[in-house]
């Protein structure tokens, strides 16, 4: 080795590391993707809760069907779906049960994890209401709390895209605002 290679390594140490310049483009660029990306991630994230509570509010309804079909009256909560009736039990008429209705029960008439935390972090409520419309009572299923964009999701999936200024009040699908969220009530069957 020559003394003048000798002196030129010795003043210049090798580079150890980034320079800012280097650092702020490379979080620039992370920054450009994520803020492409995460709209679209977000938009299927959505989507998924809305086939989850589509899918989870026809289980219960053909559920809450299957009931109907053995017992021949209506249930009252969930549990009867997923649990054996008893004399103490009492249908959606608040009327009880008969002794042939309790041995007539062939559930469980859903899964369990039908009536867990459905997408979007909703709930279902574990008693049926009835809802009149029309002059005609219909075993109605809630869930909440449901965003404005999820309600119109389930909306155009279960009934139809009946989307409109009354489609909160109109349908098989309902509607009832409460700050942020509200509340969806699905109108599953009528009570006859």
């Amino acid at each position: 080795m020559t003394s003048n290679s000798k002196i030129r390594s010795a003043a210049v140490p090798p580079r150890k590391g980034f320079t800012l310049a280097e650092v702020l483009v490379t979080i620039a660029i992370i920054a450009i993707m994520a803020a492409v990306l995460l709209p679209a991630l977000n938009n299927q994230l959505t989507k998924g809760d809305t086939s989850r509570i589509s899918s989870d509010l026809t289980n219960l309804q053909s559920g809450v069907q299957a009931f109907f079909s053995d017992i021949r009256q209506y249930p009252k909560t969930t549990n009867e779906l997923v649990l054996p009736i008893d004399a103490s039990s009492t249908d959606i008429n608040d009327a009880s049960f008969q002794t042939s209705a309790i041995a007539a029960w062939k559930g469980p008439y859903i899964s369990r994890d039908v009536l867990s935390n459905t997408g979007g972090r909703a709930a279902f409520d574990t008693l049926f209401t009835k809802t009149t419309t029309s002059s005609t009572d219909f075993l109605t299923i809630s869930i909440s709390p449901i965003s404005s964009d999820q309600f119109a999701n389930v909306e155009s999936a279960l009934d139809e895209g009946t989307a409109s200024s009354t489609a909160s009040t109109t349908g098989q699908i309902r509607y009832a605002v409460s700050g942020t969220t509200g509340t969806l009530s699905f109108l599953a069957m009528p009570i006859q």
